[in-house]
């Protein structure tokens, strides 16, 4: 319990308040040693109401400085202070509840609040003061309760508890009316996990019989053995999926406790919501999402083998280029570079001719050739050649056009002509990478 860091039996009485947890435990510890927590019909906000009812006139009368002198001054006052606590006793009789039953719980409620009082670490001064006061209005109460239930004893006859009766009867009717229509499967369960109650939805799926009294880890295929263990796997509060009734149906299960709204209740309450619909749509989800991650993979894949079959190729393609640039450069030297010297240094016109003639020949075999053995230049027209020309420079379309003042259609049908003169078929080739493959920049002339 909390430290008092201020004085005065006010404060004390204040931090009760704080104290709310312990006093609804102790209550209820009184209610069933007397033998009356089974029978009330009490919620958890009811009893922190009348807590807070009960201390508030205290605590006012406090902090006005108007404490009573004795128990009959406090009789005599007419503020209403107790306005309140009488006017539940009225409700508590109107539900059928006997005087004696009403007054043997009034008494539990203030032996719980002494109780508070005394687990507090207050002197024993402050304790007693304040058990004091609590005593002197629980007395003062006790009696204007008495004189309330005699005074309107005559008024209130048989025939209007039967009517207080019925409208119960009728409002207890229509919570099991609306718990019997919903879909979800409801189950009452005990302190010891045995099924005591059930709505008309679990009945549609399972044989009464076979339900109550059971164990709900038996009826509902959970794990645990006791509701210790039970609620370890399915703690309070917290939803989880199962299938109690084979794999066909998917329900998502809660358990709450209905202490949580009736303090004389030990009771738990299981609600199962049929969720097969989501549960198989997710599953479809689910599917299409391995299945496209399963195709993504394989895309991947394939798409690394091709990079490294591209690699291959222009490793390969780099290669052969290198070689045919030796060869060249081997045929140029050996051919070509002799007969220029000579050419350079020959004086007779007649055999300089010949030299020439000689060097065209031995270019022209360096020139890549058709199946007929022609020079695949030789077959460009001179346009043709032009158009090479720029395109191995890196122009577009448009730029050759405004260069030779064509239009951009007639460059187009040059373009088509020379890829069918070089051989080239379809788009996998471009054609400026295959004139800057072939060398051709020194068999076009710059």
């Amino acid at each position: 319990m909390k430290t008092l860091v201020t004085t005065g039996h006010g404060t004390l009485l204040r931090l009760v308040e704080s104290q709310l947890e312990y006093f609804l435990e102790r209550w209820a510890l009184h209610m069933e040693t007397a033998g009356y927590l089974q029978h009330t019909t009490a919620k958890r906000e009811d009893c922190l109401v009348a807590l807070t009812e009960f201390l508030q006139p205290i605590l006012h009368d406090i902090e006005r400085g108007e404490l009573p002198r004795d128990f009959s001054d406090l009789l005599r006052r007419d503020t209403g202070w107790e306005r309140f606590l009488v006017e539940s006793s009225r409700r508590h009789r109107a539900r059928g509840i006997t005087f004696d039953m009403f007054l043997g719980c009034f008494k539990t409620f203030v032996y719980s609040l002494l109780d508070v009082i005394e687990a507090t670490d207050a002197d024993y001064a402050r304790k007693v003061d304040a058990r004091r006061l609590v005593r002197l209005y629980g007395d003062a109460l006790e009696v204007l309760y008495l004189q309330d239930w005699l005074r309107i004893s005559h008024d209130f006859s048989d025939g209007r508890l039967d009517d207080m009766n019925r409208l119960l009867t009728l409002e207890k009717c229509r919570f099991e009316n609306i718990l019997n229509a919903t879909s979800d499967l409801i189950l009452v369960v005990d302190v010891d996990g045995r099924v005591v109650n059930i709505n008309a939805a679990v009945k549609a799926v399972m044989d009464e019989a076979r339900v109550l009294g059971r164990p709900v880890w038996e009826v509902l295929s959970l794990e645990g053995d006791s509701v210790g263990e039970m609620l370890r796997y399915y703690p309070v509060g917290i939803t989880c999926e199962l299938a109690p009734f084979g794999e066909s149906s998917v329900y998502r299960m809660q358990v709450n406790p209905l202490k949580s709204v009736s303090l004389a209740s030990d009771q738990y309450i299981f609600v199962l919501t049929n969720m097969t619909t989501q549960a198989l749509q997710r599953e479809t989800l689910e599917r299409i999402v391995d299945e496209k991650t399963e195709a993504l993979r394989k895309e991947k894949a394939q798409l690394e083998e091709m990079n490294i079959t591209l690699r291959n190729v222009l490793k390969s393609v780099g290669k052969e280029h290198e070689e045919h640039a030796g060869r060249l450069a081997a045929k140029v030297n050996t051919l070509v570079l002799p007969a220029l010297e000579r050419i350079e240094t020959e004086n007779d016109a007649a055999i300089r001719k010949g030299y020439v003639t000689v060097v065209k020949d031995q270019l022209t075999r360096l020139l890549p050739r058709d199946s007929g053995g022609m020079p695949l230049l030789l077959k460009l027209t001179q346009m043709e050649m032009k158009v090479c020309q720029f395109i191995q420079s890196g122009h577009s379309n448009k730029d050759i056009a405004d260069l030779l003042n064509l239009s951009v259609e007639t460059i187009q049908t040059h373009r088509k002509s020379i890829r069918r003169k070089l051989g080239l078929h379809g788009r996998s080739v471009s054609l400026y990478a295959h004139l800057n493959t072939m060398g051709l920049q020194d068999q076009l002339g710059s």
